[in-house]
């Protein structure tokens, strides 16, 4: 099934926000077996509008649209469309009541301009939104339905995994199977290499979906049982790197390990800042198992903290596997934790030399009965390597308690 897309918003067209939207719906209808095949990122204006539902494709039966329902003046979606698919728009008082007590609950003042949000059509449909005020519209006439949803991504999720995702499923005939697989630690190219042996199935889509912290590789078949075959074939061989399934985040995959081997970990982070704490954190029951952490930033704090050698750090220099394992050392037996983890490294844009370039970094492991350093050379930018190297120091963990 051919679908079309219509995002709404001048933020779109100038730049100032990257339309996610469009890439987390293009992936969900295509695990229905639909696909979109028609897409226009239009401004919030009549003109705009009514020029991109003029020009759906013949062959096109369902069309989502995004953006342009919220109560300020520039949301005119839902005029634009009550007139296009003449239809009349009716007064919801039981919902207006809802949206007071709910905006009055969180001590805000609801505005008189929300009242448009109380609309409902007279022949269309309302399509709920529980975690907010705007609710979408369904419409049709002899050509489509239509589904508008706000852009707010948790608000068109929601709306598409409840109410627009099961009608699209239904109605379309041909299915196809999806499975997303999570990898960090292995370029695309030695992904590849490691895959193109059991490509010879046409039954089998791929898609490389790289990033500064790893690759995602889609796969796809009309056939459920030759997807299954295909990933008993690869992921024995891929387990060193491959960490989790769909949009699971390695901090997530590593806390359920770390809770399952019973450990506990602190942290002491030069060049990530405390992002990799930030990452683990992030994690429910978290508390249970990480204990704290220093960013030791200055080497003042890593002597004086970790308890690093000052001669250690005078001969080798603050980047140097030698401080990152004495580092690793220092928060383990400070906090009194199974597991030490520290990164020390050199993010630049500044601060390289010959022999210790931007983007040299060494992460530290340190257990009772385990310690090694890994050194490694990621970009000149100091975002992305502060990504990067947290990136690369869970991986080591998860590697280690997996061994």
């Amino acid at each position: 099934m051919k679908i079309g897309l219509i995002t709404i918003g001048a933020e779109l067209l100038n730049g100032t926000r990257t339309d996610t939207n469009a890439s987390w719906i293009g992936q969900s209808v295509e695990s229905t077996g639909a696909s979109i095949n028609w897409h226009m990122t239009v401004n919030d204006n009549y003109d705009s509008i009514i020029n991109s539902l003029d020009n759906v494709p013949i062959d096109i039966k369902i069309v989502l649209c995004t953006g342009g329902l919220g109560p300020t003046h520039d949301d005119i979606t839902p005029s634009v469309l009550y007139k296009y698919f003449n239809d009349k728009s009716l007064f919801d008082q039981k919902y207006w009541t809802t949206l007071k007590e709910k905006f009055k609950t969180r001590g805000i003042e609801i505005s008189e301009s929300n009242k448009s949000q109380a609309m409902i059509p007279q022949n269309g449909k309302i399509i709920p939104n529980p975690i907010g005020s705007a609710r979408g519209l369904h419409f049709k006439n002899n050509n489509f339905q239509l589904f508008s949803m706000p852009g707010v991504p948790s608000e068109m999720k929601l709306m598409m995994n409840n109410y627009i995702l099961p009608i699209i499923d239904k109605k379309n005939q041909k299915k196809n199977y999806v499975k997303l697989i999570r990898t960090t630690g292995i370029m695309e190219s030695s992904l590849f290499d490691i895959i193109e042996p059991y490509l010879n199935d046409n039954n089998i889509s791929l898609a490389f979906l790289p990033s500064f912290t790893g690759v995602d590789l889609r796969i796809s078949s009309n056939i459920n049982d030759d997807l299954i075959i295909f990933l008993d074939k690869i992921l024995p061989l891929l387990s060193k790197y491959y960490y989790a399934d769909d949009h699971i985040e390695l901090e997530d995959v590593l806390g359920e390990v770390i809770i399952n081997k019973k450990k506990t970990i602190s942290t002491a982070e030069s060049c990530t800042g405390g992002l990799i704490s930030n990452r683990l954190t992030n994690t429910p029951k978290s508390s249970s198992y990480f204990k704290g952490g220093i960013i030791a930033y200055s080497n003042s704090i890593k002597i004086k903290l970790l308890n690093v050698n000052q001669g250690i750090i005078n001969k080798y220099g603050a980047v140097s596997k030698e401080v990152a394992l004495e580092m690793a050392q220092g928060i383990r037996k400070r906090m009194n934790v199974d597991i030490g983890l520290s990164t020390t490294g050199i993010a630049g844009p500044g601060g390289g030399s010959k022999a210790k370039p931007i983007g040299l970094v060494y992460i530290g492991l340190s257990t009772s009965n385990f310690e090694k350093v890994y050194k490694f050379n990621f970009s000149k930018n100091r975002k992305t390597n502060k990504l990067m190297t947290s990136q690369a120091a869970l991986n080591i963990l998860r590697n280690y308690l997996n061994d």
